[in-house]
């Protein structure tokens, strides 16, 4: 009976998986189970020897479970419910006991599954292939645990308790949960695992994302997709860390940093718009004009705002004197559909031909109003195959 159990995560495992799952960091989880963080790491990694797969990476937002942790997760999540639901029921029945939790081990459930089904420590050593002497020690410990025997004594041997009742059901229920998650795994076997998380850039064509991650959806189930926005400082810092594989957005050309590559996937052109029926709307329209209106821009340091504020610096104009900035496309085109303000975004023909049914493109003179939207990545970096297949599927959705 005991050998049945060897392959299978102990339960002190399975809490230390959950922990770092709920706190997304192995420094929190460990002070929430009150271990170090060394002692923490190697349980996981012991676990992930166990199963055979790796249940963590490093991303976005700190440790985030592989293809595998995910499945993984669910099934401790299951297994600590079932603890907390017996610990639960112990308390109920008056039951002075431990964090089970806390204490709890494949042993001590064990032997009492066979000292319940024997009725006694000696047949239940022989069951479990022990000696007595450990039976007795591990039945002690599960004692200390409960606050009290979980068998009374009597003249043919021991009965059991309704703790020692409730304690065996508990056996069973986590026994069905881990002796399946063997299999679950292996149906991995085969599949195309792994995980992109992209880096999205404000004002860029984000869209292309959804449509890329719809794709993968339906086609490589078991890939793990993340999209995150933040700034271009922020992204490429977490490009370099390997919390992200990709980001997407305007493309900084010459400016590049020396250790990331640049894709380039499409154009986009900057454009002024503005809400339908504004006066501007009518006709051609200066940047003297433009720059005594309220103008909604993307945040300071982004391409879209330094190129349009060099250009009030070459033709010696003020800078606006109303600016609102906004932090994602949707909320500046909100803005300016509710307000007398003019935008300046970046579209794609596709978007350009889409806006102009709910707002008003204001023609105006912007030389190079070109601006060319990609991929960057990591130079010299292989890519995964996860990587690969993502790769080939954005540029499938381009208009």
């Amino acid at each position: 009976m005991s050998g049945e159990t060897q392959a299978l995560l102990s339960l002190k495992q399975v809490r230390a998986v959950v922990a770092v799952a709920g706190n997304a960091s192995l420094a929190r989880a460990s002070e929430s189970l009150n271990i170090s963080q060394s002692s923490l790491s190697r349980i996981i990694h012991d676990s992930e020897g166990t199963l055979g797969h790796g249940l963590f990476q490093r991303g976005w937002n700190g440790m985030e479970p592989t293809s595998a942790g995910a499945i993984v997760i669910q099934y401790c999540l299951r297994m600590a419910g079932a603890i907390a639901e017996a610990q639960d029921r112990l308390l109920a029945a008056g039951w002075r006991l431990r964090d089970l939790a806390y204490h709890l081990t494949w042993p001590m459930l064990e032997v009492v599954e066979a000292v319940r089904v024997t009725g006694n420590v000696s047949q239940a050593a022989a069951v479990l292939g022990m000696p007595q002497p450990n039976v007795s020690r591990v039945l002690a410990q599960m004692t200390a645990t409960l606050g009290c025997h979980p068998f009374i004594r009597h003249a043919k041997g021991m009965a059991a308790t309704p703790a020692a009742i409730i304690l065996c059901d508990l056996r069973e229920k986590l026994r069905a949960e881990a002796l399946q998650l063997p299999a679950a795994l292996a149906a991995l076997s085969g599949m195309l695992v792994g995980r992109i998380a992209v880096g999205v850039l404000p004002f860029s064509e984000q869209d292309i994302v959804v449509e890329t991650f719809a794709t993968l959806l339906r086609d490589h189930p078991h890939i793990r997709l993340q999209a995150v926005t933040g700034s271009y400082g922020a992204l490429s810092e977490a490009l370099r860390r390997g919390e992200i594989d990709v980001m997407i957005g305007p493309l900084r050309g010459a400016s590049l940093s020396a250790h990331l590559e640049e894709r380039v996937l499409l154009e986009e052109v900057l454009t002024f718009i503005a809400r339908l029926g504004h006066p501007l709307a009518c006709g051609p329209v200066s940047l003297d004009d433009l720059v005594k209106e309220g103008l909604v821009v993307g945040p300071y340091g982004t391409p879209t705002r330094q190129f349009f504020e060099t250009l009030l610096l070459e033709r010696n104009l003020p800078p606006p004197a109303r600016i609102c900035e906004m932090v994602t496309f949707p909320l500046a085109e909100r803005m300016v559909m509710e307000s007398e303000a003019i935008g300046l975004l970046t579209y794609s023909p596709r978007k350009r031909f889409l806006a102009a049914q709910l707002l008003a493109i204001i023609e105006a003179d912007l030389p190079e109003s070109r601006r060319a939207i990609g991929l960057t990545t990591l130079k010299g970096k292989p890519f995964t195959a996860a990587q690969q297949v993502f790769m080939t599927a954005i540029t499938g959705v381009l208009p």
